[in-house]
């Protein structure tokens, strides 16, 4: 795609794991300011959600 400018790209995923979210972000933030540079890495956020057991004496929503 040439002659498009610069351009800011979101790419969202998600994942199964047991390791550490920090080592596991540190190590995604890594390689992606590899593959990008680090001075084009403009953002970078983490968001866990526990994945247990749901909480007890709610009701699902009609």
């Amino acid at each position: 795609m040439s002659g498009a400018g610069e351009q800011l790209i979101r790419i969202e995923l998600g994942f199964r794991s047991h390791e550490d979210p920090e080592a596991v972000a540190d190590r995604i933030r890594e390689s992606v300011a590899n593959i990008v540079g680090r001075g084009a890495l403009e953002d970078f956020r983490v968001r866990t959600v526990p994945l247990g057991e749901k909480p007890k004496g709610l009701r699902p929503a009609d």
